[in-house]
């Protein structure tokens, strides 16, 4: 559910109005200048790694050999902070109920100039969110990743006779070893609960 939404939900804020996209008039009303305050007027910090980690065991005869590793966000990869006001949480229940109908709802001009998007700073999946006030966050972002992947199967069997009767049989296995490309998509709240916090969190997917 989470991979389903992740991407109608980049698309929703950054989107120019469709014609398949249109207003809803919330309960909630939007405060530029609070949440500007929110997103810029602070001291604390988030920061940490986003990453993806496969637990998975592969299919009958294949393994992936990097298994419980860590796929590290690229240098680069944008990630989006939302704040978590009134108004934005409802905003993104509208748009959950609209998105299955195939609809999008459009994000305010104005609110959509308050989310920041920041980059990984490494190849280790490091970011940084600085200047913002104690409160919610939505981190989103969104990536791709390389599995190294191995394939078994059978070349044959090598049988041991004595006086031309069968002993034992042994399978001689080959490896086929091969590579595909995986995607992470990932959303996670964070709570800043006081001034000057620093928050240390993981942007994790596990699979």
């Amino acid at each position: 559910m989470k991979k389903k939404y992740l991407i109608p939900l980049l698309f929703f804020i950054f989107s120019i109005a469709t014609g398949q996209s249109f207003t809803v008039e919330q309960k909630a009303k939007f405060n530029k200048n609070e949440t500007i305050q929110l997103m810029t007027g602070g001291n604390s910090t988030i920061k940490g790694q986003a990453f993806a980690k496969d637990n998975r065991s592969g299919i009958k005869g294949i393994a992936i050999l990097n298994i419980n590793k860590r796929q590290y966000a690229p240098k680069g990869t944008s990630i989006i902070v939302m704040p978590q006001t009134a108004y934005f949480k409802e905003w993104q229940e509208v748009s959950k109920k609209y998105e299955k109908e195939g609809k999008i709802v459009e994000l305010h001009k104005e609110a959509r100039a308050c989310i920041k998007v920041i980059q990984v700073k490494d190849d280790k999946g490091s970011f940084e969110i600085n200047n913002l006030m104690p409160g919610q966050y939505l981190l989103i972002t969104g990536f791709n990743y390389i599995q190294d992947k191995q394939q078994t199967y059978t070349l044959g069997y090598e049988n041991t006779y004595i006086n031309n009767t069968l002993q034992s049989s042994r399978e001689i296995e080959g490896h086929h070893y091969f590579k595909i490309i995986s995607e992470a998509n990932i959303r996670k709240t964070v709570t800043i609960k006081k001034e000057g916090d620093v928050e240390d969190v993981n942007l994790r997917m596990t699979l």
